[in-house]
C-alpha cells in the first residue's frame, strides 16, 4: 500500500498518531535528511523495506516518500495554540501564563538573555531553521523524480515548499529582525558558517520571492477533502498580506512611505477578492455562533489551518479544551486573561469601558460586546451546565477544594476556541482546529492601509461591516488618527491569543505598552448575592528595549562569528 497522500497526516501531531498501531518512528538513511522520519509515518511506507533502509535515492525516487517528506515540513513550521497564539499573548497586555509553558517569564521580567534560550522558548531559531534546511532539501532533489508522469504533483508539491519555506523565514524575521537567507544545503562536510544577516527589507524581499512562487504553483483549493489544510494560493496570498502591513507599520517604515502601504493595500485586498475558492465572514457573538469560526473545520472563514486528530492525545494541542478551563471543571486554567484585556472589550453601545463609571463598576461583565462573552470566562457565567464561580471561596477560585493549583489567578480564562462539547474528564483529548489565517484578519489589515492612506470611507466600511457580520456591534464614525485608534482597538478584540497583539504593538512601535503588570481581580461574595470586585496584581513586569526582538541564542553566535546579536543583549 502507498502512503496516505493527505496532509492531515502531516500537519499536526496526533493525526500522525492517529495511526499509532500501525506507525513506527521512521527514519532514513540519508545524512541530510535524517529529519525526514523523524516527522510522523505510516506503516504502509514501512512495509516496503526497513525503517532504517531508506537512501536518498528511495526518497526522490518515489512522489509518495517525496510527499512524506514535504508533509513532515508543515508539522515542524506551521505552529499552534501555545506556541503560536498563547505563549506570544502572555507576554503582553491579554494574558498570564499559569505555568510558564513556553518560558514567556523570562521575557515579560525582563530576564531574556541569548543564554536561556530554551528548547521551550519561542525563539525557535534552530527549529525553524531546521524547517528551512528541509524545504531546501526539498528544492535541491525533487528534480530527481520523473517529471514526465509526475509534473502536477511535483508542481503542486514546491508550491507547498516554497510556501512553507516563506512562512518559516516570516517567523524567524518577526522574532529576530533580518536573518541570514540560507538557500544551499549544510551537510557534515561543512565546518565553518559565515553567513551574514541580511537587513529587514532584504528578508522580506526574500519572504515575497517565495510567496510569488508558491502562488504561481500551489491551486486555489483542493477538491478531496484529504487534502484540506495543504496549502493554496490563497493562504500565500494571506501571508503576503501580512508580511507587507509590517513592513508599511510604524516600526519598521521609519519615512512613512505612502507607497509600502499601498502595496499592504492591494495585498489585502487580493485576498478579499480571491476568486478561486472564496472567503466569506463566519460567525456572530451576537447569536452565539461566533466559537464557530475555530471549531468548525475549515469553514468559509478559514485561509489556512492546522487540525489535529481527535484519536490519539497530543498534549497541550488536542487537549486544549481542557488546559484553558478552570480548575472547578477540572481544567488547568492554563492561560489566565489579564484585566487590561477584559477591560478593552466596549460596551454593548460601542462606548468603552471604564471603572470609574459606578454602573460598570457594579456590574462589570454586564452589556459587553457579545464577543467578551464568547472569548473570556469570567465569574458568574454559564459554562458547562453551571454558573462559573470565580469569587473567593468559589469552586473555581484559588480557595476551592478542586486542584486548587490549577485556579485561574486573574479570576479569568479563556473561553475562545473552546469546545464545550469535550467531556475531559472521560477523554482529555479531542480534535482541534488552530486557524493560522482567517479573513478577519485580512479586513482588518486592509481597513488599517486604508485608513494609513486617508480612504477613510473605505476603512470604515470594512471596519463597520466587520463589527456588524461578527458581533452585532455598532457602527463606527471616527476620522484621523482617531479612526487609527478604533481599528487598533477592533484588531486588539477581534484577534485577541491568535498571537497577534505581540506583534502588532511592536510594529506600531508601542511595545512597551504590552509590559505593564498584569493586572486581575478579587471577587466576593456578598450576603444579598451580588459581587463586589478589587482589582489586584497577578504579575510584576519588566520592560526592556530589547524586547522590540528576541536574542539570537548564544550557541549559534558561536557556531557563525559572523552573526550579530540583537540590540540590547550582551
Amino acid at each position: 500500500m502507498k502512503p496516505q497522500n493527505t496532509p492531515a497526516a502531516y500537519r499536526s501531531l496526533p493525526v500522525h498518531k492517529k495511526q499509532a498501531n500501525r506507525t513506527k518512528n521512521r527514519w532514513v538513511s540519508m545524512s541530510l535528511v535524517a529529519f525526514l522520519l523523524m516527522m510522523g509515518s505510516c506503516k504502509d511506507v514501512l512495509d516496503l523495506k526497513p525503517s532504517n533502509a531508506y537512501s536518498e535515492t528511495d526518497v526522490w525516487s518515489d512522489p509518495n516518500l517525496a510527499q512524506v517528506f514535504v508533509n513532515g515540513i508543515y508539522d515542524q513550521t506551521v505552529l499552534a495554540y501555545k506556541d503560536a497564539g498563547f505563549g506570544w499573548a502572555a507576554q503582553t497586555d491579554e494574558l498570564y501564563g499559569n505555568f510558564n509553558w513556553t518560558n514567556e517569564n523570562s521575557y515579560v521580567q525582563g530576564e531574556a538573555t541569548a543564554d536561556n534560550q530554551t528548547s521551550s522558548s519561542l525563539n525557535q531559531w534552530g527549529s525553524l531553521y531546521g524547517s528551512v534546511r528541509n524545504c531546501n532539501v526539498f528544492l535541491q532533489n525533487i528534480s530527481q523524480l520523473d517529471t514526465v508522469s509526475n509534473g502536477k504533483t511535483i508542481r503542486r508539491m514546491k508550491g507547498e515548499v516554497y510556501f512553507l519555506r516563506a512562512l518559516a523565514y516570516f517567523e524567524l524575521l518577526k522574532r529576530f529582525g533580518g536573518v541570514p537567507l540560507i538557500t544551499k544545503v549544510y551537510d557534515v562536510n561543512d565546518k565553518s558558517f559565515t553567513e551574514q544577516r541580511a537587513s529587514w527589507s532584504q528578508t522580506k524581499d526574500f519572504i515575497l520571492s517565495d510567496i510569488e512562487q508558491a502562488t504561481q504553483l500551489l491551486p486555489a483549493a483542493y477538491s478531496a477533502d484529504l487534502d484540506k489544510g495543504r496549502a493554496t494560493s490563497g493562504a500565500a496570498l494571506a501571508l503576503k498580506s501580512r508580511l507587507l502591513l509590517y513592513a508599511a507599520s510604524p516600526y519598521f517604515n521609519t519615512s512613512a512611505d505612502k507607497k509600502l502601504w499601498q502595496q499592504a493595500k492591494e495585498a489585502a485586498k487580493a485576498v478579499i477578492d480571491f476568486k478561486g475558492s472564496p472567503y466569506a465572514l463566519y460567525g456572530n457573538a451576537a447569536n452565539g455562533t461566533y466559537n464557530k469560526t475555530y471549531l468548525d473545520f475549515f469553514n468559509p472563514e478559514v485561509i489556512f489551518a492546522r487540525v489535529y486528530s481527535g484519536l490519539v492525545r497530543a498534549d497541550r494541542y488536542n487537549t486544549v479544551s481542557r488546559d484553558l478551563s478552570p480548575n472547578g471543571y477540572e481544567g488547568y486554567s492554563a492561560y489566565n486573561v489579564i484585566q487590561q484585556m477584559v477591560d478593552a472589550f466596549e460596551m454593548a453601545d460601542g462606548t468603552a469601558f471604564s471603572w470609574a463609571n459606578p454602573v460598570h463598576a457594579k456590574n462589570p461583565y454586564a452589556n459587553r460586546d457579545p464577543r467578551f462573552y464568547a472569548t473570556v470566562l469570567a465569574n458568574n457565567q454559564q459554562f458547562k451546565g453551571r454558573v462559573t464561580e470565580f469569587f473567593e471561596g468559589g469552586s473555581d477560585s484559588p480557595q476551592s477544594p478542586f486542584s486548587p493549583w490549577n485556579a485561574s489567578k486573574t479570576r479569568y480564562v479563556v473561553r475562545k476556541m473552546i469546545d464545550e462539547s469535550v467531556d475531559w474528564t472521560k477523554q482529555d483529548y479531542a480534535a482541534s482546529q488552530w486557524v493560522s489565517f482567517r479573513l478577519s484578519e485580512i479586513y482588518l489589515n486592509y481597513m488599517e492601509a486604508c485608513a494609513a492612506l486617508g480612504e477613510e470611507g473605505e476603512a470604515l466600511a470594512y471596519l463597520n461591516k466587520l463589527r456588524s457580520q461578527k458581533a452585532g456591534m455598532p457602527p463606527v464614525t471616527a476620522s484621523g488618527s482617531a479612526l487609527m485608534d478604533k481599528i487598533r482597538q477592533e484588531r486588539r478584540i477581534e484577534l485577541c491569543f491568535e498571537g497577534h497583539r505581540y506583534f502588532d504593538i511592536r510594529r506600531w512601535g508601542i511595545a512597551e505598552i504590552g509590559s505593564k503588570d498584569a493586572m486581575g481581580v478579587i471577587i466576593t461574595k456578598q450576603a444579598d448575592g451580588t459581587f463586589a470586585y478589587q482589582p489586584a496584581t497577578v504579575q510584576k513586569r519588566v520592560w526592556i528595549p530589547a524586547l522590540y526582538f528576541y536574542p539570537i541564542p548564544r550557541t549559534e553566535l558561536q557556531r557563525n562569528p559572523a552573526l550579530t546579536q540583537n540590540p540590547n543583549y550582551n
